[in-house]
């Protein structure tokens, strides 16, 4: 990409694969083509945040000579100070873009934030680290934030982190981002909430001639309950019930609202639904909302975010009412206990209690790239696979090689071929996951919330020898053939060792300490 006065070339490199295939029957390439292709039409798009970045730079220019003229004229009147700068360049900009004169007002102020609100965020839209939605995002986080000198920290502070933790979904963004403003601008977090709770209400808006929506606003700790309670409903309905679970959970929804009885709709004689009022009940009991927090937040000496769990960083203050609910249960977690004991007494694979709090808090969601499955709703996954037949010859159960997976991504690295996962501790302490696909793209970031709980990575490991054995020679390998199981464990850790070669040759080329 050329940017010049007068244009902005955008050259987009092709994959010159062989055969020049033109239908997915065709790509039979190597794994480069094939990576070659996968990397085009995954990133292709970059150059729109560049693009959007310069129009953003246009109205602002445009907004600035406006500002300029009326402040220098004497004629304006009490009309002309009404419609301000901002509402007569967006009301141009209406008419030109064919936009409603909000969405216009919208786009202006989101021009405003990134020349002048979070510039260093804007610059990271124009070189396409972060996309379009995630900025709008960041702006609409930011907007309360009133203080300059401490914006401009959160822009700072925001853009150095994101730059550094990797695999920077919407998802991570936003986490992130409302990290930092929970801790450093509470007020504007706490404004926030005001608001949610002043505007607590029930919307109803017509969609078709047979269907309309119902939009309940309520705190977040309450909507994640609630999503809770559906689920817990619908888990009750025989394994015949032909609904998708969206629909379920709206009849579920419905039916509660109503006061009537949610029923599966098999059809059939021999249907073996749990849906009694007391079968129900015992789901809901067992309903738990979960929350990581420093505990120097809950006795008042931090203003660090807490993370609630299927939604996000929530502000100091926001965890302490929470924290003094009656039905809040409060348990300390003990770090020493995540090494000392690290799985269950009866079960070396199981891990402990601590071990599996301290996991789940420390990645917050699914830790493959792209998915935001909370942590309490995955399954823990052993990085480098536990042997059962030989504990030795597998992958520990320990803080370092265990991460949180939904089933999906745990099912699809277990049993589809070419996935390769890696879970890293560098020098500084921070956890990080890799996760390199059957074409070859390896996506590498940070877990999560390593910023709420720093302490894990710096944990001594108990275990005896290395998680990860180095890759060796075919010659040193015993003359006998292999398991699955350990035909696996071979295939990956050779792998990861080719994967980690790889990346410390091109830290080691760019000056920086390989990790």
């Amino acid at each position: 990409m050329t940017v010049a006065d007068d244009a902005i070339v955008i050259r987009i490199e092709r994959p010159d694969v062989e055969n020049s295939p033109t239908v997915a029957s065709e790509v039979s390439g190597s794994r480069s083509d094939r990576a070659a292709l996968l990397g085009f039409a995954a990133r292709a798009d970059c150059y729109q945040g560049l693009v959007l970045w310069h129009r953003y730079e246009a109205l602002y220019s445009l907004l600035m000579a406006k500002q300029s003229e009326l402040e220098s004229d004497p004629s304006a009147d009490a009309y002309t100070r009404l419609y301000d700068p901002l509402c007569q360049v967006a009301a141009s900009y209406a008419v030109a873009a064919g936009v409603q004169h909000y969405t216009a007002e919208r786009f202006v102020e989101s021009a405003v934030a990134c020349m002048e609100r979070i510039p260093a965020l804007g610059r990271m839209l124009r070189d396409g680290l972060i996309n379009s939605a995630s900025f709008r995002r960041a702006v609409e986080q930011t907007a309360l934030v009133d203080d300059a000198d401490i914006l401009a920290f959160i822009d700072a502070e925001a853009a150095a982190r994101l730059r550094e933790v990797g695999g920077l979904s919407a998802a991570r963004v936003e986490t992130i981002l409302g990290a930092i403003v929970a801790e450093h601008d509470p007020d504007a977090v706490t404004l926030t909430r005001e608001e949610v709770r002043a505007a607590k209400r029930v919307q109803v808006n017509p969609l078709t001639d047979t269907a309309s929506e119902l939009i309940v606003t309520a705190s977040a700790e309450d909507v994640a309950i609630a999503k809770d309670v559906l689920d817990a409903v619908i888990a009750g309905v025989c394994p015949n019930d032909p609904r998708t679970k969206g629909a379920r959970r709206s009849d579920a929804a419905m039916a509660r609202i109503n006061g009537t009885d949610f029923v599966c709709e098999c059809g059939r004689e021999d249907c073996t639904a749990r849906l009694a009022p007391a079968d129900i009940a015992s789901r809901c009991a067992r309903i738990v909302l979960h929350v990581v927090v420093r505990k120097e937040v809950l006795e008042g000496t931090s203003q660090t975010a807490a993370h609630l769990d299927g939604h996000g960083p929530i502000s100091a203050t926001h965890i302490r009412e929470m924290a003094s609910r009656p039905d809040a249960v409060r348990r300390e977690l003990n770090l020493d206990d995540v090494i000392a004991q690290a799985s269950r007494p009866d079960s070396g694979y199981r891990p402990s209690a601590a071990l599996d709090t301290a996991v789940r808090g420390l990645f917050g969601t699914c830790s493959w790239p792209g998915c935001a499955r909370p942590a309490w709703k995955c399954d823990l996954d052993h990085v480098c696979e536990y042997d059962h037949a030989d504990p030795s010859a597998g992958g520990v159960t320990c803080i370092c090689n265990l991460n949180a997976k939904c089933r999906f991504h745990h099912g699809l690295k277990t049993h589809a071929n070419g996935w390769v996962d890696d879970q890293i501790v560098d020098a500084a302490g921070v956890v990080w996951t890799e996760v390199t696909s059957p074409e070859g793209i390896t996506v590498r970031q940070q877990a999560l919330n390593m910023w709420l709980l720093p302490e894990l990575g710096h944990l001594q490991c108990g275990h005896g020898s290395p998680t990860r054995r180095e890759a060796r020679h075919a010659g040193d390998e015993p003359e006998r053939s292999l398991t699955r199981l350990q035909a696996k464990h071979r295939y990956r850790m050779q792998k990861r060792a080719a994967n980690r070669r790889a990346r410390e040759a091109i830290a080691h080329d760019a000056g920086a300490p390989p990790f």
